[in-house]
C-alpha cells in the first residue's frame, strides 16, 4: 500500500506517489460512492484533489540574522557529517531502532490538505480499515465526526526542522500562518500540532470556523512561513463541493 498508518506518508511511500501520478488521474470518488473507492481513488484524494495540493519548495538554511544555517546549530552534529533527524521515541522510520543518517536536504515536496474535509477524513478511514484488515463496521468510527476546527496540513516538512523541538516549530507557525476567504478578512490559528515520525513532519494548522467560509467567497487561501520555507497556496471552493455542500 501506498500510505503509511493513519495520516501521513512515509518517505518512500510519498515519493513513490508523486511518480504515480499519471496513473492515479484515472481515479475519481465521483466514480464509485464511499466506502466503494478504489486504493488509486484514496490514494488521490490524499494526494492530488481539490483538498490535497503537491508542492515542492526550496529550503533555504539561513538563521534570523542572515547567518547561513551550519552542523553548529544542530545538537550532536559534527563538522562534514550528515545530521540526524529527531525521531519519537527512538524509533525508526518503519518502527525500527535507529534512523538513517541524512545532510540538510535543499528543497521539500509537500502536500498541502485540508484534513478537516469529509472526503480526505473517509479517505484515510478506508485506508487504516484496509491496511489493518479491520472489519468495515469500524468505517464510521474511523472517519470521525466533523472537526470543530478548518484543519489545513502540510505533510513532507524534513524532521530537522524540529531540531530545536516541535514546540518551537508550532509556534513559529502559530505566529505565522494565515487563512483568508477571498476579499475577506485573515484569520490566525487557534492550535498547531507539529508531528514528527521518522524523517518527515506534518504540521496540523487549525482555524476557527467562525465565521464559516461560504461558496460565495470562490476560493481560499492560505499562508504560513517555517523560517526556512513558504508557502501561499489558494484553493477554489467550486470544486471542493461534495455530497452537495463544501467541504473543507
Amino acid at each position: 500500500m501506498w500510505l503509511l498508518r493513519q495520516s501521513v506518508f512515509g518517505r518512500r511511500q510519498f515519493l513513490a506517489a508523486l511518480g504515480a501520478a499519471p496513473a492515479i488521474h484515472a481515479a475519481d470518488w465521483k466514480s464509485d460512492a464511499f466506502p466503494n473507492w478504489s486504493d488509486d481513488t484514496v490514494l488521490r484524494l490524499l494526494v492530488d484533489s481539490p483538498w490535497a495540493r503537491r508542492k515542492q519548495v526550496p529550503l533555504i538554511w539561513y538563521k534570523p540574522a542572515d547567518r547561513p544555517f551550519t552542523y553548529k546549530d544542530v545538537p550532536g552534529s559534527e563538522a562534514g557529517k550528515p545530521v540526524s533527524p529527531p525521531t519519537p521515541g527512538g524509533a525508526g522510520p518503519i518502527g525500527g531502532v535507529g534512523v538513517p543518517k541524512q545532510t540538510l536536504p535543499n528543497q521539500a515536496d509537500l502536500i498541502i490538505r485540508w484534513s478537516s474535509a469529509l472526503p480526505v477524513r473517509q479517505a484515510r478511514a478506508l485506508y487504516k480499515q484496509r491496511d489493518e484488515k479491520l472489519e468495515a463496521g469500524r468505517i464510521p468510527e474511523l472517519v470521525g465526526t466533523k472537526p470543530e476546527t478548518y484543519v489545513l496540513e502540510i505533510f513532507g516538512l524534513p524532521a530537522i526542522m524540529a531540531h530545536v523541538g516541535a514546540d518551537a516549530v508550532e509556534a513559529k507557525f502559530a505566529e505565522t500562518a494565515w487563512l483568508r476567504a477571498r476579499n475577506g478578512p485573515a484569520r490566525k490559528p487557534v492550535r498547531v500540532e507539529a508531528n514528527v515520525q521518522g524523517l518527515t513532519m506534518s504540521v496540523m494548522i487549525h482555524f476557527s470556523r467562525t465565521p464559516a467560509i461560504t461558496p460565495d467567497a470562490r476560493e481560499v487561501e492560505c499562508f504560513a512561513d517555517g523560517d526556512i520555507f513558504q508557502i501561499k497556496e489558494r484553493f477554489k471552493l467550486g470544486a471542493m463541493r461534495y455530497g452537495g455542500a463544501l467541504e473543507i
